[in-house]
């Protein structure tokens, strides 16, 4: 389990299904993630393929805990899109928890363990192009645009890249 000064981040399972209800319940938090596809209905369905990523992969997303509280703030972690067979770090948290650097400190945690556990040269982030916030974050986490694509569930997105070989360069 991943963990960070303020966070937990412990693997994203079914039984965190009713934290992801209402994590999803918020439209503004969303709108950028599925927005009126997810449902009570549906999310179920989500965390059991996040647990199943899990054990094929051997990562996933992680559920975001605070450690002070033991609050459920959201979901971040890496995700692989057979389709492109590129890696996503992708992140979500509750509007609660956002303006505090939450999200930037657990995908640093993420990007460190991928810097040294996983055997891929890049990961990318997948990103509605209207979500300026987490274009933004992408930014910062050092992501460079590398271009615009479509799910295969046909959304349009835009595909940020962050060359973890050249980061591994720079650490050694």
């Amino acid at each position: 389990m991943l963990s960070t000064e303020r966070l937990l981040l412990p693997p994203l399972t079914a039984e965190h299904a009713a934290d992801l209800i209402a994590l999803y319940s918020d439209p503004d938090v969303a709108r950028y993630v599925g927005g009126d596809s997810l449902t009570a209905e549906t999310i179920p369905l989500q965390a059991a393929r996040f647990a199943a990523v899990w054990r094929e992969h051997g990562y996933g997303q992680s559920a975001v805990i605070d450690r002070a509280t033991g609050a459920f703030l959201g979901r971040i972690g890496l995700h692989y899109w057979s389709g492109w067979d590129e890696v996503e770090l992708g992140y979500v948290l509750a509007a609660a928890a956002q303006g505090r650097g939450l999200a930037a400190e657990a995908s640093r945690a993420w990007i460190g363990w991928a810097r040294s556990s996983l055997a891929r040269d890049h990961l990318i982030a997948v990103i509605d192009p209207r979500n300026a916030a987490s274009v933004t974050l992408a930014l910062r986490l050092g992501f460079v645009f590398d271009r615009d694509d479509v799910t295969p569930t046909g959304v349009a997105v835009s595909v940020y890249r962050l060359d973890l070989a050249e980061e591994r360069l720079r650490i050694e």
